[in-house]
């Protein structure tokens, strides 16, 4: 009895191997088959990275089958998602394959060129001592060329010559040219049944990065008004894969990734001087617009969905509207001290749509002038945009420090512990003089010394604080002068 249970506990481990290896056979004698799985949808986020989803359905025959998917970009940070609703994964892997392709390229040919190709067609040359003469050209030299008349084989120097003309020259010339091309694939192993097959690949890559560009118009010039707040995506496709006929999301914000990539500048400097360039030349009202996009809350993010798909070819930028709304501005002027003796012209927008407006190119159009433009950050709702338009040099300002003196360090106790204090005190003096012919809105923000602790003592006009920032809307008649003096004090500690 024993050895009987013995014999068939050996058979059922042999039967075990041998399904091992077969499956392990199988698996490295795979059948190659090449699908095509087109991109059905990509989303955009705020930091150069795309969620890409890709879909297909296909007939595949019953096995282990190796399934390549051509031009598909390497995934990153590990995220590649494959199902097929028929098939088994073994394995997966990113491979680059090369293949040698010809191209047909037209060359536009030079002067030399042109002549060495017309050797044999007939020619007339004009000189700078008017003459006139015909014939076939027969050779072309560095310095001469050669004309076969009635008389026999004419040379002349080619810095004598005023006019050519070549009867049926040929301007241009077709190369061939053999090239070495690289196409990134996805390879993956199942165990496949017969049928239809649904397969579907999702996976985040590097390379597509959305912008936005707002243009803002009024036709009115006072202190505070209304006018049209235009915003335009500008989306890039630098990923290497095509994107046919695809459904688009962009995404205001981004996730969190554990490597994440440098951001780029979102916008380049000289994009940004070009865009000057033009809407200064512009000079036009609000165009009509039609919105392509529809939005919504996921979560911490607002997410644009354009209404219709689109095609994106890598390597390409296209622009689409993403609103056309009305909204409130106010006027006034901004001193900041930390950008030294210079005041701007702004404009505060107030967000009161329904969803944040993502960093970018503001730029303001009043009555159809050109104003000047900025980059502005995140806006919440309800929060306002601040939009630099020009230098305000009839706005004059100073900053001066009165007095500064810095106390004996002492000792105190805090939470039973001995700790060592030292005070620095501050006395500021903030001078404004306006030399408009308008009494202006001025904002004025300075920023006290950091410190472990900083107390703002006194004010001769109250300001508004935001951690160590002091901030005072007030209103200056033309001609007129203002000064702010305020005293503070900053205090370290250390701990022995």
């Amino acid at each position: 009895m024993k050895m009987e249970m013995m014999s068939k506990s050996r058979l059922a481990a042999m039967v075990l191997i041998f399904v091992l290896l077969h499956d392990v056979m199988a698996a490295e004698s795979a059948r190659s088959t090449e699908i095509k799985i087109p991109v059905d949808s990509v989303t955009i986020y705020g930091n150069d990275m795309a969620f890409v989803k890709r879909g297909t359905a296909v007939d595949l025959d019953k096995g282990i089958l190796e399934i390549r998917v051509l031009n598909l970009t390497k995934p990153i940070l590990d995220s590649l998602f494959i199902y097929d609703s028929k098939g088994s994964l073994f394995d997966w892997y990113h491979h680059v394959k090369t293949e040698r392709v010809r191209e047909y390229v037209e060359k536009t040919l030079g002067f030399d060129e042109i002549l060495k190709n017309s050797v044999g067609s007939e020619i007339e040359i004009n000189t700078y001592s008017n003459r006139s003469l015909q014939g076939e050209l027969t050779w072309v030299g560095a310095g001469k060329i050669g004309i076969l008349g009635d008389d026999g084989v004419l040379f002349i120097n080619r810095r004598d010559i005023r006019d050519i003309f070549i009867y049926g020259a040929e301007t241009k010339e077709t190369k061939e040219i053999n090239k070495t091309i690289s196409i990134p694939e996805l390879v993956f192993k199942e165990r496949s049944e017969k049928g239809r097959h649904d397969i579907k690949i999702s996976y985040l890559t590097w390379g597509a990065n959305w912008k936005v560009d707002y243009k803002f118009y009024t036709d009115s010039d006072e202190k505070t008004g209304k006018g049209t707040l235009q915003a335009w995506s500008i989306i890039s496709n630098q990923v290497g894969e095509d994107w046919d006929d695809v459904r688009m999301k962009l995404v205001v914000g981004y996730p969190l990734v554990l490597y994440p990539r440098a951001i780029p500048t979102p916008i380049r400097r000289d994009y940004v001087y070009k865009a000057m360039a033009m809407e200064a030349e512009a000079g036009l009202a609000a165009p009509p617009v039609e919105e392509r996009f529809v939005s919504e809350s996921i979560g911490e993010y607002c997410v644009y969905e354009l209404m219709d798909r689109v095609t994106l070819k890598k390597g390409e930028t296209r622009y689409f509207p993403i609103f056309s709304k009305e909204v409130e501005f106010r006027k006034r002027y901004l001193w900041d001290t930390s950008n030294g003796e210079t005041t701007y012209k702004i404009y505060e927008i107030e967000n009161t749509l329904d969803n944040p407006w993502a960093e970018g190119i503001f730029s303001v159009y009043v009555k159809g002038n050109f104003q000047g433009q900025d980059r502005i950050r995140y806006t919440a709702k309800k929060d306002r945009a601040e939009v630099k338009t020009t230098k305000a040099p009839d706005v004059v300002v100073k900053k001066t420090i009165l007095e500064t003196e810095t106390f004996p360090e002492y000792a105190e106790t805090y939470r039973g512990k001995t700790r060592y204090a030292r005070t620095t005190y501050y006395k500021v003096n903030l001078t404004v003089e306006n030399h408009r012919d308008e009494d202006i809105d001025l904002r004025i923000r300075d920023h006290m010394s950091s410190g472990h602790r900083v107390e703002l003592k006194s004010s001769t006009i109250p300001p508004r604080r935001i951690l160590n920032t002091l901030i005072w809307d007030i209103t200056i008649p033309k001609g007129d002068k203002k000064a702010i003096i305020y005293d503070y004090e900053v205090t370290n500690w250390r701990y022995l």
